[in-house]
């Protein structure tokens, strides 16, 4: 029986170390690096271009080429790694431990029995696996192996060599610090959260993003329509400057209004010279938004826009729009779980409060003969080894008690900040539904005035 639990014990920690071994081979991946082609943004300069694009184009090259995105969108994967490493806290662990011990000295027993030098050498050849489970329950299952041998007499030691085998386990099992799943688990609780909540910044990054996007977008169409305009009035105050030209030269009108005519035609030259301005302006920033600004093709591309806006009338109920946005905003959810964090680490905090008080056990079966095969064979449970016993520590000093209060204190804060978030979100969501309701009146006065 005991050879059998040997053999499944020796089955069991091949196979751990060989998962160990497959699971290091996971390669990393290589991220690319591509360099500055100045002379391609050159020869781009000097031809003309027309780029047409939508606003779907707009959206799919601001999340594509975005460095801010990529670099977002890694974060997820860091934290996943982090949890990874605070679960190899309770993974098992393959100790082998070889070592051989020479001793000579002066013998201490009779001159019947040993020689004047006593001599010895013993070889240890241990191997085991150790690791610590949820509750805080550290073990380690060895099998040690002995050999001794000496220039001692026979009459005085009967084996000599002789060679020992002893299966042994070893508990600790804290009582009071250090005992219970959440304080044990709570480095993986907490990474997982915080992976959570690195995706929630990688969602709220992409929807930021696409709001400037659509933004800039719609602002480059609004400064269009306004270049356009400035060119409308600045032609019809070209119309009545020939027009007055004409009604001077046959004095019908005085040089009075011909001057406020010309005044009023360097307006307009004035305006359009802005509105282009601002055109220009607008491009180069949805350029930069869409990343079309590191693309040497496409650079300096005179952007023609597919998508024109659509005035669609869409009444909001404003309570929804409230839960809503409590529902599914990343800010707001990723800010419970850093309020969940921040309850683990109170907890843990408050158990580091408590003295250590471990039980510590240890049982094994021991063997012996004058081969190594003999002291397998004689390994049962008759011939046993145990121990038991507490261990107790209590540490002096302040240190723990002003890290639990610190942990409070941050708790509190963000208590108070998360808090603040929701009266914030709600504050900007009757503003945005009243806003809502305003553009829209704007827009029907606009209308009835252009008509």
């Amino acid at each position: 029986m005991i050879k059998k639990i040997f053999c499944l014990n020796l089955v069991f920690i091949f196979s751990i170390v060989q998962i160990g071994f497959a699971m290091g081979r996971r390669s990393p991946q290589q991220i690319e690096r591509r360099g500055f082609d100045k002379q391609a943004f050159i020869e781009s300069a000097k031809s003309e271009r027309v780029l047409r694009i939508g606003l779907v184009d707009c959206v799919a090259y601001s999340l594509k080429n975005n460095s801010e995105v990529k670099i977002e969108r890694i974060q997820p994967k860091l934290r996943a790694d982090d949890e990874r490493i605070a679960g190899a806290e309770f993974e098992p662990t393959f100790s082998l431990n070889y070592n051989i011990k020479d001793t000579k000295n002066i013998s201490q027993y009779s001159e019947y029995f040993t020689p004047d030098v006593s001599t010895s050498r013993t070889t240890n050849f241990n191997v085991g696996i150790g690791g610590k489970i949820v509750t805080g329950t550290e073990y380690n299952i060895d099998f040690l192996n002995k050999k001794y041998k000496s220039n001692a007499s026979r009459l005085y030691e009967k084996l000599n060599p002789y060679y020992t085998a002893e299966p042994k386990i070893t508990i600790t099992q804290p009582l009071f610090r250090g005992f219970g799943i959440l304080v044990n688990r709570a480095d993986i609780i907490i990474s997982r959260n915080t992976k959570e909540m690195s995706e929630d910044d990688f969602k709220n990054m992409v929807m930021d993003t696409i709001t400037k996007t659509q933004t800039a977008y719609y602002d480059y169409i609004y400064f269009l329509e306004q270049y356009a305009i400035a060119e409308l009035y600045l032609e019809r105050a070209q119309k009545l400057l020939e027009i007055n030209k004409a009604r001077y030269a046959k004095g019908l009108v005085s040089s009075v209004d011909l001057l406020e005519t010309e005044a009023a035609v360097a307006e307009r030259e004035k305006a359009v010279i802005t509105s282009e301005f601002d055109v220009e302006t607008a491009e180069d920033d949805l350029k930069y938004i869409t990343n079309l600004i590191d693309d040497p093709e496409v650079w300096n591309a005179s952007l023609e826009l597919i998508d024109k806006p659509k005035f669609i009338i869409q009444e909001i109920n404003l309570v929804q729009a409230i839960e809503v946005a409590f529902e599914f905003r990343p800010d707001y959810h990723s800010a419970k779980i850093d309020l969940e964090n921040r309850d683990i680490k109170v907890k843990v905090a408050r158990n580091a409060l408590l003295p250590t008080v471990d039980f510590v056990g240890s049982y094994g079966v021991d063997g012996l003969g004058p081969k190594y095969k003999d002291a397998l064979n004689a390994v049962d449970t008759n011939y046993k080894d145990w121990s038991a016993g507490v261990k107790f520590s209590y540490p002096w000093g302040s240190g723990d008690r002003a890290r639990y209060d610190q942990r409070k204190l941050e708790r509190n804060q963000a208590l108070i900040a998360f808090d603040r978030l929701g009266q914030k979100i709600i504050l900007g969501i009757r503003e945005r539904v009243r806003d809502v309701g305003i553009q829209q009146r704007q827009v029907e006065v606009a209308t009835i005035a252009r008509e």
